[in-house]
């Protein structure tokens, strides 16, 4: 009896440490850190509850017993399940939470700074995070494209709406915008930096920065990569019935 018990206090204890990690700090009633530390300890919490399910269901001589305990690991599923996710899906990134699609001359943020916080991770883009990037992300560069930019920011103003960034400044060749993560919160400036080569010939160039923790856990990179991806499929699009000169 004991030993259930056990098990089912702790997985109710997971996910009351999973909802109140997102909420403390989304709220802004934790810092970040400690939110990930309780995130951390609703996975541990998690962890041991299944373990004691796996080992002690077919021990119990009570059915019932054995149908709290199912049931413990069931509930102790979402902590770890979720922490699984997080790790696995940035277990290979670097340790840098600023993306460019021009590593030598990054787009540069004008409103980004008035928005964050003296603690958060600053905006220079340094020589280490320009080679990390590139070891790690040698495909991620700006694109070239056979239209005028006023033509070629309207479709990236589009293309950030589409996904549901929040545009808060812009101006003739420059649009800066944030996202907030999907469970803690977290918010990452983005600019999107729409050159004029030629007259009917731009360049876009992206950048995407995360105010706080040391790694991004590739978030960065792939928001840019969907970007990209958007711009292109919503390009291919409007050019089926209007000619892009391409």
């Amino acid at each position: 009896m004991r030993i259930v018990y056990l098990a089912e206090k702790l997985s109710y204890l997971s996910l009351l440490l999973l909802i109140a990690s997102a909420a403390g700090v989304r709220l802004e009633w934790l810092h970040f850190r400690l939110g990930l530390l309780i995130f951390a300890l609703s996975a541990l919490c998690s962890l041991i509850a299944i373990g004691i399910s796996a080992l002690c269901t077919r021990r119990q001589a009570n059915g019932a017993d054995r149908q709290r305990l199912s049931r413990a690991a069931i509930i102790a599923l979402p902590a770890i399940g979720f922490f699984a996710l997080n790790l696995f899906a940035g277990g290979n990134s670097p340790a840098i939470h600023d993306i460019s699609t021009n590593t030598e001359a990054p787009p540069q943020f004008v409103r980004a700074p008035e928005l964050r916080r003296s603690t958060d991770n600053p905006l220079d883009y340094s020589a280490e995070t320009a080679a990390l990037q590139q070891q790690f992300y040698p495909e991620l560069n700006g694109l070239v494209l056979d239209l005028p930019q006023a033509r070629a920011q309207h479709l990236a103003e589009d293309t950030a709406v589409q996904l549901g960034w929040h545009i808060h400044y812009q101006q003739p060749g420059h649009i800066e915008a944030t996202e907030r993560s999907f469970w803690f919160g977290f918010t990452d400036d983005i600019v999107i930096q729409v050159q004029s080569i030629s007259g009917d010939t731009s360049r876009i160039d992206l950048r995407s920065a995360s105010r706080v923790g040391r790694s991004d856990l590739g978030v960065n990179a792939k928001r840019i990569t969907r970007f990209l991806q958007v711009y292109q499929r919503r390009l291919s699009s409007e050019c089926e019935t209007v000619d892009c000169g391409l």
